[in-house]
């Protein structure tokens, strides 16, 4: 498998907080909502599954393990083209500072990992500096 990893970013929260937003899948489909991401649509979720539509795409997320206030594990869900495992670190560096990364593991085939390698990491920042963006407004 292939590995991703995003950029840093801090967050002016606890971990605890963070973890309880994140580790309920409804707060993506509210973030993705807000953040009105013109390429996703037809959010569907639960607390432990999330399902939208990128560009035709259908594309599935479920939470598969919790470590409290540390690690949020996904994986794909449904009809999800590509084998993937999604990591979302947190380390409380103080009461209103913690550092936020997410790793991403994904199968992809020679030619995929050739033409979209930048294309997910970018993507990777992005959703990591969103997250950060989102929950320092509130």
């Amino acid at each position: 498998m292939d590995e991703f990893i995003s950029d840093i970013v801090k967050i002016n929260r606890n971990a605890e907080q963070i973890y309880n937003l994140m580790s309920d899948m409804s707060f993506f489909s509210q973030m993705a909502s807000t953040a009105q991401i013109k390429e996703v649509e037809d959010i569907q979720s639960t607390q432990d599954t999330c399902s939208f539509t990128v560009k035709g795409m259908e594309v599935g997320i479920q939470i598969i393990d919790r470590e409290p206030y540390k690690t949020i594990k996904y994986t794909g869900y449904k009809h999800t083209p590509i084998e993937f495992f999604i990591w979302l670190q947190l380390k409380e560096i103080a009461s209103d500072d913690t550092r936020v990364r997410i790793v991403l593991r994904a199968k992809l085939n020679l030619m995929m990992k050739t033409l979209l390698k930048g294309k997910i990491k970018k993507g990777l920042d992005k959703i990591a500096h969103q997250i950060s963006d989102s929950l320092n407004q509130n």
